[in-house]
């Protein structure tokens, strides 16, 4: 039942399906149920003869399946007779789930050296400026620990130089807006921007148009995710060791390598390595009141993966970048709230050092030209102001180091004045040799104008001489064509050229004329229709033959700095080579190889103002003689 003439409930109901064959079946054998066409038996039925056909034949294969169809029918009823007959018992779900348990438990950690996680970062970085969609989609699994679903759909937003806020995760029910902060392993603003680049060039919006999200996400998964895995094989199966069971790498690198190398750069040595990863990787629940409840369901999955020291031994080092990467910031969720500030004792006037002990001794006229107030300063701050000092060579009590950083801040503010004034100076004696050498320019210009014109007035006149020269050869390009025309005429009338003897009198012609035209514009009008059938055969041949040739540079192009996105003028372009402009056999080629194109500009990521910024006449004429092999290649102009 296709799903814009059915009910909303039961379109809610297929929307449960995780597959389409699932979805179908809901659609078929849910609505029959509904209209009392099927008992609750005959539709369990239906549903073992279904999973029969498809080979599934044991609990462990149908259990996804059968929740699917479970959800379905509580959209119909939530104590719909037919639940208990398609679900799974409870001992079986238990057998199920106690041997998932196992198979976790039987799990070892494996340990990346702190070297594989530079060089997995670097690759993965790297691969944020390939051209190839694949490419891009496995570099940020490593560096923000996403499936290609969340990375597609969801919503990103810069937060610090070295976070994102990240919302739409995909084990989150529809109806939650949830936004969190994750860290990035490379700058956010580098990852954001790939973000940005792989929603658009992939055109998203059209997968969206008539899906709910979830269904968004699954048909995500199923065109894209098998080619990113491929690509986590190809770049990192030698850096990051596979696990035992059958999960691809793929599904590791997004899940515990990602959250591994986090915790180890990012995570407060203060908070518990679980902890970090379950915030990061939104392993939480919402309470009644909003508050965030963590969940540690999957923590045995935190340990598939650890840094290690090369002799099997666990690294255990948390956070070692922090502090020592600039513009890096612990993750909101895990800053410490602002201690409440400190009061410190600071004088308006500081005094130095060596003049300390006098001032003690001063007489209460003197004292009160230095009161004493008590400003509030944070006590991190306290800190930070002690180190940078520090780092400047200035140590002492917190007066002094007040003082002495105000007095770095005045002489900084008069450097950058004084930069500014010889900064206004330097382009006001700039300014004036311009003027200068402008005046000098406009005397010399005068001179030549003066001498141009003196030379002029000696020579004879060559524009009319010129203009005679052109009139001449306009009339014998006129001759020649009234000569061709002539031609034309004499040869359709079966006589001589003009430059000819006349072999026939007027009367002998006539004949001819008055009893040959009706056949002979017959058949005239036939030879035409057939030239132009054989004609534009050929066109539409070359014109695929051109198509190719661009499939096949752009394939072998190594950047998106060469390749051309297939257009009309561009075909134009190239064809205008080989007499293959034709308009209709251009749009008929467009159209029959229309998947190949379209597979390849997806492929690179070549969008419909592409071609703006390539050089398009050096690329024309280098793929019409390395490719195409025309003599004329130089002649290709865009």
């Amino acid at each position: 039942m296709p799903a814009q003439t059915s009910p909303e409930w039961l379109d809610e109901a297929a929307s449960k399906g995780s597959t389409k064959w699932l979805q179908q079946f809901i659609y078929t054998y849910l609505a029959q149920l509904e209209r009392g066409m099927l008992t609750a038996e005959a539709f369990a039925n239906e549903l073992e003869e279904e999973f029969a056909s498809r080979m599934l034949d044991t609990p462990k294969k149908q259990k996804n399946y059968r929740s699917n169809v479970v959800q379905a029918l509580k959209v119909l009823d939530p104590d719909h007779p037919a639940i208990p007959l398609v679900g799974l018992s409870t001992d079986e779900y238990r057998a199920l789930n106690d041997e998932q348990k196992a198979r976790v438990a039987d799990r070892e950690t494996r340990f990346i050296h702190p070297d594989a996680v530079e060089t997995v970062v670097e690759i993965a970085t790297n691969l944020l400026e390939s051209d190839e969609w694949s490419d891009v989609g496995a570099g940020l699994a490593v560096l923000i620990g996403r499936r290609i679903s969340e990375i597609l759909l969801s919503s990103f937003a810069l937060q610090t130089p070295w976070s994102l806020h990240f919302s739409g995760m995909a084990k989150k029910a529809e109806e939650t807006d949830i936004t969190i902060e994750i860290p990035t392993l490379a700058p956010a603003s580098v990852v954001l921007a790939a973000i940005s680049r792989l929603q658009t060039s992939l055109r998203i919006h059209t997968l969206k148009a008539g899906r709910s999200p979830r269904q968004a996400k699954q048909k995500v998964n199923q065109i894209y995710s098998g080619a990113i895995a491929q690509k986590c094989d190809e770049y990192f199966s030698g850096l990051v060791p596979n696990r035992s069971d059958k999960d691809n790498l793929y599904t590791h690198i997004f899940r515990a390598v990602y959250a591994t190398i986090a915790a180890h750069w990012y995570c407060p040595p203060s908070v518990p390595e679980h902890q970090f990863k379950a915030e990061i990787q939104g392993h939480f629940t919402i309470a009644a009141d909003g508050t965030k409840l963590p969940n540690y369901a999957a923590r045995s999955n935190y340990d598939d993966y650890a840094i290690g020291d090369g002799q099997g031994n666990r690294d255990g080092r948390l956070g070692i970048k922090l502090g020592q990467v600039e513009g890096l910031q612990v993750i909101a969720a895990f800053c410490r709230p602002q201690e409440k500030p400190v009061e410190i004792e600071a004088t308006t006037e500081p005094e130095p050092l060596e003049e300390r002990q006098e001032a003690s001794t001063m007489t209460e006229t003197d004292t009160a030209k230095l009161t004493i107030k008590r400003p509030q300063i944070y006590a991190n701050d306290l800190e930070h102001l002690t180190t940078l000092m520090a780092q400047a060579g200035v140590t002492g009590t917190t007066a002094e180091l007040l003082h002495a950083l105000l007095h770095l801040y005045e002489q900084k503010q008069e450097q950058q004045q004084q930069s500014q004034v010889e900064t206004v100076s330097e382009v006001a004696q700039t300014f004036n040799w311009f003027t200068s050498e402008i005046e000098r320019l406009r005397a010399q210009i005068n001179d030549l104008q003066a001498d141009r014109d003196r030379l002029a007035a000696q020579q004879p006149d060559h524009t009319r001489l010129n203009q005679l020269k052109t009139e001449n050869a306009q009339l014998k390009t006129q001759l020649s064509e009234t000569q061709a025309q002539l031609d034309g005429i004499h040869q359709l009338l079966r006589m001589p050229k003009a430059d000819a003897e006349p072999t026939h009198t007027a009367t002998t012609i006539q004949p001819a004329v008055s009893t040959q035209p009706a056949v002979s514009n017959t058949a005239a009008k036939a030879t035409t229709t057939t030239e132009r059938d054989r004609d534009r055969g050929g066109a539409t041949a070359k014109v695929e033959a051109i198509i190719q040739d661009i499939i096949n540079w752009n394939t072998a192009q190594p950047s998106n700095d060469t390749r051309l996105r297939i257009s009309v003028s561009i075909i134009k372009a190239l064809g205008g080579l080989v007499s293959a402009t034709y308009q209709p056999a251009i749009m008929e080629a467009l159209k029959s190889q229309e998947t190949a194109i379209e597979e390849v500009h997806q492929r690179f990521m070549l969008g419909a103002r592409h071609n703006v910024s390539v050089d398009k006449d050096t690329v024309l004429q280098t793929i019409a003689r390395d490719y195409m092999g025309v003599p004329n290649w130089q002649e290709a102009k865009y």
